[in-house]
């Protein structure tokens, strides 16, 4: 589990290196665009791919899977595109109603309205970068751990970034600093909150993947040879493709098999359907996995 969260925390890094250039690119041809919402949904649109991108590659890596490392990708890119476009405009927008209804000063607008919208923007930018993955894995529950997560890191690491940028100007440095943030933050808040809202942990204790560790952190999942299991146990013999089901109700996990005939040990029982307790150990063809709280 501390690799999978470093593999996050990198990623969101990374994605922040990546863009840095980008940002330094808009900055430079920022005057030949026809119009600063153009511009805006442009630059939202970039950022949000890069880090989309960046972070719906996270299960993928850790399950060493090159085809769910590119799909996440690709569906990361699309909704990161859009949702950076939408969240910047949305920004935007925000500081035009501030500007029209609420402020009555140069001063307030560039230090209260100009920051927070923009914040607003970053936010939403977050929103949607955090919810890729959740999106490509159709986990309703991922996908609100993306959305909580990224908001409230996107939220914090914008508001940072702009009252930064306010203070000290916009020097290249800043812009490096603050994508690198706003990357972390919305890693480390994404890893908290998965935490919390985790079902446990598997944690496979014999065989070529000894140590491995998956996070049960969507209400359904499925467990077996297959590629598009979410706990993938290639290479055990006995494992079927698709083997078993788990399954949450509430906060309790049920383990049940995934077809007729696939036999599931629980502590040495042969089940059919089980509602697991922490330290349980279960047997799934020749694999064997414990049961426990992160």
């Amino acid at each position: 589990m501390l690799i999978r969260r470093l593999i996050v925390l990198s990623l969101g890094l990374l994605a922040g290196l990546t863009a840095w250039p980008v940002m330094e690119l808009f900055v430079r041809l920022q005057g030949g665009f026809p119009s600063l919402m153009i511009f805006t949904a442009s630059s939202g649109a970039a950022f949000g791919l890069i880090f989309g991108a960046y972070f719906a590659t996270a299960e993928g890596i850790v399950a060493g899977n090159a085809r769910r490392i590119a799909r996440g990708a690709a569906t990361g890119a699309l909704f990161g595109l859009i949702g950076g476009a939408a969240g910047f405009l949305l920004g935007q927008g925000v500081l035009f109603l501030s500007g029209e209804y609420f402020v009555r000063s140069t001063v307030d607008m560039e230090s209260v309205a100009r920051p927070i919208s923009r914040a607003v923007g970053w936010a939403l930018l977050g929103v949607f970068v955090g919810s890729t993955e959740g999106i490509r894995a159709r986990s309703a529950k991922k996908v609100g751990v993306g959305i909580l997560g990224g908001f409230v890191g996107g939220l914090v690491a914008g508001a940072g970034i702009e009252y930064a940028w306010l203070l000290w100007g916009q020097t290249a440095g800043l812009r490096l600093a603050g994508l690198l943030v706003f990357g972390l933050a919305i890693s480390a808040m994404y890893a908290a909150i998965e935490k919390q809202l985790s079902f446990g942990v598997l944690r496979v204790l014999n065989g070529r993947r000894k140590g491995t560790e998956f996070i049960l952190n969507q209400r359904r999942l499925t467990a077996g040879s297959g590629e598009k299991d979410d706990i993938v146990l290639a290479g055990y013999r006995g494992v079927s493709e698709t083997h078993v089901q788990l399954e949450a109700h509430g906060r309790d996990m049920i383990i049940r098999p995934a077809a007729e005939g696939e036999q599931i040990e629980v502590n040495d029982e042969k089940v059919t359907e089980r509602l697991l307790k922490f330290d349980d150990v279960l047997r799934i063809g020749r694999a064997t996995l414990l049961y426990k709280h992160e």
